[in-house]
């Protein structure tokens, strides 16, 4: 939708130390030795972080400091936490308020965006715009923070498709800062694919046949908005399930080689709703991104939400 100016003005990642092997994954997971190949020969896994005894608080909050400890915590209006999972705690708890409290945010209102599963970020990022949009303080500012913990074998690894690690994004949102220009968000939610690995056989023939267009309309879309095409898009930084997927994509769609970034994959696995802000600081701290440069957010949610954002590096 986005309406107006929108800056992400600090995007921060973190990580457990612990690291762990495929291997070692799939062994914890049950899994047999074919899916091991599957996972490190085909779909490009190698390493992940994983650390069972880290709390979901510890997890989530460091890259949110990293970031308050930068700015007068004061500005922040909106504290939200995006994520793939509908439940990440007992529903006793109020995860949202404890993160709030843990980060000496306690003027701010906190809520949670989810079931859009990994397209919950993009679309936190446009909640929070038009919020601060209807506040009309031009000071006010949003923190968005990604990841969560796999509390269930499901969650862990799926679908033959993905495996799991830990990670967390966290980004602040304002509409007048400096850092990356939000320039377009384009969504499209496919509802009869909403039961996700439960649809029936011929709707999952179905949804491979039709992804391809789903997705050449889905990045045309965003590029269009945004006041370009595909090809001034200088790199686009997807969610992180798997190489296949993206490398799928890229034929299918003649993009060129290394137009979707996806070395994070063998690093980090897929990290549930922060991989595409964990590949945009890995892209930073490399020295990889360039100045006035368009960059394009692209997220897959199972169920299906496909969701696209173009943001132009270093504009004014």
């Amino acid at each position: 939708m986005l309406s107006g100016p929108l800056t992400l003005e600090a995007v921060e990642s973190f990580f457990p130390e612990r690291t762990v092997t495929v291997e070692q994954q799939s062994e914890d997971l049950g899994l047999n030795p074919a899916q091991r190949h599957l996972f490190r020969k085909f779909h490009g896994l190698d390493t992940m972080r994983y650390d069972p005894e880290l709390s979901l608080y510890d997890l989530l909050v460091p890259s949110a400091r990293q970031i308050l400890e930068r700015i007068d915590p004061a500005s922040v209006r909106y504290l939200v936490h995006a994520r793939s999972a509908p439940e990440n705690a007992p529903s006793v708890v109020d995860t949202e308020g404890e993160l709030r409290d843990r980060l000496g945010l306690g003027h701010a209102t906190a809520f949670t965006v989810t079931h859009q599963n990994c397209a919950s970020p993009l679309a936190a990022i446009d909640i929070v715009g038009e919020l601060l949009k209807a506040d009309g303080d031009p000071e006010a500012r949003a923190l968005i923070i990604t990841g969560e913990k796999a509390f269930t074998t499901f969650l862990r690894g799926s679908f033959n498709t993905f495996l799991t690690g830990e990670g967390s994004a966290s980004c602040l949102v304002s509409r007048g800062g400096t850092g990356p220009r939000v320039r377009s968000y384009v969504a499209r939610t496919y509802g009869e694919y909403a039961d996700g690995i439960g649809v029936e056989p011929e709707l999952i023939q179905r949804f491979s046949n039709e992804r391809p267009r789903m997705m050449r309309e889905l990045l045309n879309s965003a590029a269009a908005m945004a006041g370009c095409t595909l090809d001034d898009i200088h790199l686009i930084l997807p969610t992180n399930p798997n190489v296949t997927i993206w490398h799928e994509t890229s034929r299918e769609l003649g993009l060129p080689p290394g137009k979707i970034f996806v070395d994070n994959v063998a690093r980090y696995s897929h990290c549930m709703s922060a991989d595409s802000l964990i590949n945009y600081v890995t892209l930073r701290d490399e020295g990889r991104l360039e100045p006035g440069q368009h960059y394009m957010f692209v997220a897959i949610g199972v169920g299906f939400t496909f969701a696209a954002m173009v943001i132009t590096e270093g504009s004014d």
